[in-house]
């Protein structure tokens, strides 16, 4: 990752060939910051679409693809993406980096996101750097010049702590994660199980594997389902949304 320092701020506008960016962010009032910000401050940097969502920018992109589809490279793509991984889309940021970046585009992930183990995923899918929303507004402008150059950029001391946070190590497979996420709703083994079409016992194995893969990054061995489901959510493996009434049963299951 580029050098980061936290007294370095970005300098106004700069001549060159124009860096086309799209935002990916569910916050309005966020992208027109950015809008008027890159407006008013640059002269290489536009800020040509914005979308809630991955689908809706790729939607935008190659209107005649099927919702999902992994597109071809388009020159209608923006140089680089800022992409929020705080999105209510039910997507999971690793994909949503690859996405991106199937369809042409370096990725730079722009956030409020703090927990290492979503940032790390981020970045080991081909995210080309990680922004935090609360640095000076030049670090954003430096990091766009340095990605569209095809330089990693991390924006601060806060941002190097987050990426090299030990917790981050922790890898979950996808479907270790959807285990959690449903054992995290309170429901039960047997439901879990119908609901993924696995067995019950499948359940449990990769609930093991998720106990384990803590155990051999170094962070301890987790005793029950709610150790290892609070570690899960503080780390970023997964979020915690609400259930459709129907999925809830009536007790918890642990």
């Amino acid at each position: 990752m580029a050098a980061y320092g936290d007294e370095h701020q970005g300098n106004g506008g700069r001549s060159g060939a124009r860096i086309a960016v799209a935002a990916v962010d569910d916050h309005p009032v966020v992208l027109l910051g950015l809008q008027a910000y890159f407006a008013e401050h640059t002269t290489d940097i536009e800020l040509v679409r914005v979308a809630p969502d991955v689908d809706a920018l790729l939607a935008g992109l190659h209107p005649h693809s099927p919702p999902g589809a992994l597109p071809t490279a388009s020159p209608a793509m923006p140089s680089v993406v800022l992409l929020d991984l705080r999105l209510r889309d039910g997507n999971a940021v690793d994909d949503n980096v690859r996405r991106l970046r199937a369809a042409g585009a370096r990725v730079l992930v722009f956030t409020t996101e703090h927990r290492p183990a979503a940032v790390r995923r981020a970045l080991d899918a081909g995210a080309a750097g990680l922004v935090l929303k609360e640095d000076p507004e030049g670090r954003l402008v430096d990091a766009i010049r340095a990605v569209h150059g095809g330089e990693p950029y991390l924006s601060s001391r806060l941002a190097h702590a987050i990426v090299t946070d030990p917790r981050g190590a922790v890898r979950l497979s996808g479907q270790e994660r959807r285990v959690l996420e449903l054992i995290a709703r309170g429901l039960p083994h047997r439901q879990v199980a119908r609901m993924l079409h696995i067995t019950e016992d499948t359940v449990r194995t990769y609930r093991k594997r998720a106990i384990e893969a803590y155990a051999v990054a170094g962070e301890g061995l987790l005793e029950d389902n709610r150790q290892l489901v609070w570690r899960a959510v503080a780390d970023g493996h997964i979020d915690l949304a609400p259930a459709p009434a129907d999925d809830v049963p009536d007790s918890p299951g642990w």
